[in-house]
């Protein structure tokens, strides 16, 4: 075979073929139907996605097309890549994901981690990235690209359109790349986003045939992370948001059948550059416990004057375009209705919950700093329960009504509703607590659990500061063993309301005074101060456990505190191996999930805290709540991240750096001893 050599030239991607119409539905639905340009032989011809990610070709390739503007590459043949992962606080997790997801080759470099693989085909979509011609005369690549379109079609995640018309409307001069490989080994995809995420991601794929038993998914590609590294910056530093989503204002209606109704008008506060296409994390669809789908129809969009906005909605994606840019640091107003049989009673259980998932479209956690006003209908007689102070209770024909308002920023907002019963406490001090029981009316557990819920809060607030809220709702959910703790609420499971009932009830009940303790703390770490992302989620569920191994103490003595750092210890000690408390929620372990949350939950939840156990024994009583009740003054209503808490603790504690602390312990993967 004749081997050509071909040039790297640069082709420069114009807007021409949307010049009429650049609205996001026509991007993206010109983007998803792509076509193919000539293809053209190509040998050793090295393409240079990034500084870290090199390509290298032997085969055909040809131009992908979307109109008269070239998008990306496709490529059939032998080629191979280099990725190499440049930080060394994800070196653990690249090497653990490697062995456990992968079977991309690693070799070790100085201050590089170089990983490589080999692949038959690679699709690749990208802009203001060189891209070589092809030339052409080649053979015909085309059943092979459409083989992998529809092969790829089947990935889960984002859709690369989103991240390419993103660029296009909003970014032109910005680089981004999403390129999938095939054939040679488990497939991989690159990413490369100099937008949004601002980073340069490394993923396997596979396959989980199990999948809980949702058909659908089964022959779906998931994504593992193997690397995912900024651009540039540091990771410790907080990763300010495109935009921020300041205030919802919604209408949720309940129906028979499980339908819901929604109207969600949301304000939005560009940051940085003037924008014209927002995207949002919004769910698709949600799947039952039997594994049926369970669809979000997003019906309209709409701008303050009512007029309809472009948008394009799949994969739990939704990226909604302005017909002009919206200029920075200036709020402005979208409305999305939707509606669905999504308000799943589970397992007969005659209630639903709109969770801290994406039941409303929504940026990621550093975008989320948002004032609540709820309108909850839902037909009797369900009780309907959201965050907030509460506007009204009244009942409007065949359905029961709340309204309630949050007016400080927060994060992770819910609707629940079902068949449930209700008692008022409101104490001395004007918080009311307000406790649910599922089913039927239960005082006598009312009663209790109410005056324990403010007799942990009056142990909090000389430390911790005045509750946040001036109502707290406690929620009984009809299962066992775990809580949740959404802004100015508590979900407990029903061994909390019936400690004696059944032997499972009894189990579950042992430790039903630390998650009620860990609960409210979430009150204050997770709602007052606040996790700009998932590698600070230690903020919320650490904090949270070491601040109701407090009230444990106060309860039940120094041995029972004692027995819970034991207890965080032995549970962290093989779990630190596998990752840093930081890069706990990227840990996957495929066809071994319980292990996979377990590790999880070894690192964020047991490790996090016996840190903060080893840091109050070096800093004593004094300085340690002094740090904790810094934390929550200086950090009121923002977002904390753990490189603020260094800078905090030298005020703290003038005399020492406890920078390599925190290096060690918690960006790293060893233990403190005590």
């Amino acid at each position: 075979m004749h081997k050509l050599f071909i040039a790297v030239i640069v082709l420069l991607i114009s807007v021409s073929a949307f010049a009429a119409e650049p609205s996001v539905a026509a991007l993206v639905e010109a983007f998803d139907h792509p076509t193919l340009g000539p293809a053209g032989a190509v040998s050793n011809l090295s393409l240079k996605l990034s500084d870290r990610m090199s390509v290298t070709l032997n085969g055909n390739a040809a131009p992908i097309m979307a109109g008269q503007d070239v998008i990306g590459l496709f490529f059939t043949g032998k080629g191979t890549y280099t990725y190499r992962s440049a930080d060394p606080l994800e070196a653990t997790n690249v090497r653990f994901e490697v062995k456990k997801a992968s079977d991309l080759g690693l070799a070790e470099e100085k201050g590089a981690i170089a990983l490589s693989s080999s692949f038959d085909q690679m699709m690749l979509r990208c802009a203001a990235i060189e891209l070589p011609k092809t030339g052409s005369g080649g053979a015909s690549i085309e059943p092979q690209f459409k083989a992998m379109r529809e092969d790829m079609g089947r990935r889960l995640g984002q859709p690369a359109t989103h991240l390419l018309v993103k660029q296009r409307l909003d970014a032109p001069q910005t680089p981004v790349a999403v390129a999938e490989f095939s054939g040679g080994g488990k497939p991989t995809m690159y990413v490369l986003d100099g937008i949004e995420t601002r980073s340069e991601q490394l993923f396997s794929m596979l396959k989980d045939r199990d999948m809980m038993g949702i058909a659908e998914l089964k022959n779906f590609w998931f994504l593992i992370p193997i690397s995912d590294q900024r651009i540039r910056g540091d990771r410790r530093d907080f990763l300010d948001p495109l935009y921020l989503l300041t205030d919802i204002d919604y209408t949720v209606t309940g129906e028979e059948k499980e339908l819901g109704r929604i109207s969600m008008t949301e304000t939005i506060q560009p940051r940085g550059n003037a924008q014209s296409a927002f995207r949002f994390d919004f769910f698709s669809k949600i799947y039952d416990s039997s594994g049926r789908p369970r669809p979000f129809n997003l019906k309209s969009v709409k701008d303050a004057t009512g007029k309809e906005l472009s948008f394009h909605h799949a994969n739990d994606s939704v990226l909604v375009g302005l017909p002009s840019k919206a200029a920075p640091n200036v709020p402005f107003r979208i409305t999305f209705e939707y509606d669905g049989n999504f308000l799943n009673l589970e397992g007969g259980n005659s209630a639903w919950q709109l969770g801290v998932a994406p039941w409303f479209p929504q940026p990621d956690l550093g975008g989320q700093y948002y004032t609540i006003h709820s309108l909850v209908k839902v037909r009797k007689p369900f009780v309907a329960f959201a965050p907030g102070t509460t506007i009204r209770r009244v009942e409007e024909g065949d359905y029961n009504v709340l309204e309630s308002r949050v007016d400080k920023p927060v994060q992770f907002a819910v609707v629940h509703a079902g068949k449930y019963h209700y008692d008022e406490q409101k104490f001395d001090d004007g918080l009311t607590v307000r406790v649910a029981s599922y089913a039927q009316a239960n005082p006598q557990a009312s009663r209790k659990l109410g005056n324990l819920a403010w007799k942990i809060i009056k142990f909090y607030e000389p430390w911790l500061g005045p509750f946040p809220f001036k109502e707290f709702n406690i929620i009984e959910i009809n299962e066992l063993g775990f809580g949740q703790a959404p802004p100015g609420t508590m979900f407990i499971t029903k061994e909390a309301f019936s400690p004696l009932m059944g032997e499972d009830n009894q189990l579950f009940s042992q430790g039903v005074n630390e998650r009620f303790a860990h609960e409210i703390a979430h009150q204050y770490w997770g709602h007052v101060v606040k996790m700009g992302s998932s590698e600070e989620q230690w903020v919320t569920e650490s904090f949270a456990e070491y601040s109701a191994a407090l009230v444990i103490k106060k309860l039940k003595g120094k041995g029972a505190y004692d027995a819970m750092i034991a207890t965080w210890r032995g549970d962290a000690k093989d779990a630190a191996a596998v990752s840093s408390i930081a890069l706990a929620n990227r840990i996957r372990i495929p066809n071994d999930a319980d292990l996979q949350f377990l590790y999880r939950t070894y690192l964020i939840y047991d490790k996090g805290a016996y840190v903060l156990a080893a840091l109050h024994k070096q800093l004593g009583d004094d300085k340690f709540l002094t740090f904790l009740r810094s934390l929550q003054g200086f950090f009121e209503w923002k977002f904390l991240t753990t490189k603020n808490m260094v800078d905090l603790l030298k005020r703290v504690d003038p005399g020492k750096d406890y920078l390599p602390f925190f290096e060690q312990y918690y960006w790293g993967t060893e233990m403190p001893k005590m």
